[in-house]
C-alpha cells in the first residue's frame, strides 16, 4: 500500500515525461518540415545559383540564381514527398496522442 503523500510525488513524474515526449516531438516535427540544406555555387557565366533544400525528404526546393540585376527564384515541389512528409508527421503525432493521453482513471486520480 502507498501513502496518500507519496501518490503525489510520482504523478508529476509521468506529467514531466509526457512533456519531454511533447517536446521532442515538436522538435522532431520542425526536423522534418525545416530547411536543411543551402548548396550555393557559381557558374562559369557569373550567375550564382543557390539550391535549399526543405524537410528531411527534400519534398521541396527553393532555387535563386543571382547575377546583377537580375534575381529570380523558382520552387520546385516533389509532391510524391510532401505526401509521406506529411504521412510521417501525421504517424508521429498519432503516436503522440496515443502515449501521452490521459486515461479516465488518471483523469479521476486528479480531481
Amino acid at each position: 500500500m502507498t501513502r496518500p503523500g507519496r501518490l503525489s510525488k510520482i504523478r508529476p513524474v509521468r506529467d514531466t515525461v509526457r512533456g519531454v515526449i511533447i517536446f521532442l516531438a515538436v522538435l522532431l516535427t520542425i526536423g522534418i518540415w525545416a530547411p536543411l540544406r543551402n548548396k550555393p555555387e557559381r557558374l562559369p557565366t557569373g550567375v550564382i545559383v543557390t539550391e535549399t533544400y526543405f524537410g528531411v525528404l527534400r519534398y521541396l526546393t527553393l532555387r535563386t540564381e543571382l547575377k546583377e540585376p537580375e534575381y529570380r527564384m523558382h520552387w520546385i515541389p516533389d509532391y510524391g514527398k510532401g505526401a509521406a512528409t506529411v504521412l510521417i508527421t501525421g504517424v508521429l503525432w498519432a503516436g503522440v496522442v496515443l502515449l501521452t493521453r490521459k486515461r479516465a482513471a488518471e483523469a479521476k486520480e486528479g480531481d
